[in-house]
C-alpha cells in the first residue's frame, strides 16, 4: 500500500554551536541559528493514548505525530520547522517493514523566517 506524505513539509535542522558573552548555549530564534539537513513530506499521524502517555513518562508534551518515508539517518537532537513552528524530535521509530519513519515532536515557538 502506498503512503500519501501530502499533510506538509519538515524541514530538519541541527543547531548551530552559538554561545553568548555568558558561555552559554543561546535558544533559538531564526533559522539563522540552524543548520540545514533535509526536508521531508509528511502524513501528520493521529496521536494515540499510549503515545501521549509515553510522552508524559519522558516528561514530554506529543504536540504533534508525523510519519515521513523510511528514514534511518535522521537524530532526536535535530530540530524541525513545520510552517515556521519550530518543534523538538524527542522520539525516532524507524519502521522498515511500513517503510516509513515515525517522529513524535514536541512544540517549541513560532520562529522568525
Amino acid at each position: 500500500m502506498n503512503e500519501n506524505y501530502n499533510d506538509g513539509v519538515a524541514n530538519f535542522y541541527r543547531k548551530k554551536p552559538i554561545i553568548n558573552s555568558f558561555q552559554a548555549t543561546k535558544n533559538v530564534t531564526s533559522k539563522e541559528d540552524l543548520e540545514y539537513v533535509d526536508k521531508f513530506f509528511f502524513k501528520e499521524e493521529t496521536q494515540r493514548q499510549q503515545d501521549i502517555v509515553f510522552a508524559g513518562a519522558m516528561d514530554k508534551k506529543l504536540s504533534m505525530k508525523i510519519s515521513i518515508p523510511y528514514c534511518n539517518t535522521l537524530k532526536s537532537d535535530y530540530s524541525v520547522i513545520i510552517d515556521n513552528y519550530l518543534y523538538s524530535i524527542f522520539h525516532i521509530d524507524p519502521d522498515k517493514k511500513k517503510m516509513k519513519t515515525y517522529i513524535y515532536l514536541e512544540g517549541e515557538r513560532r520562529i522568525e523566517r
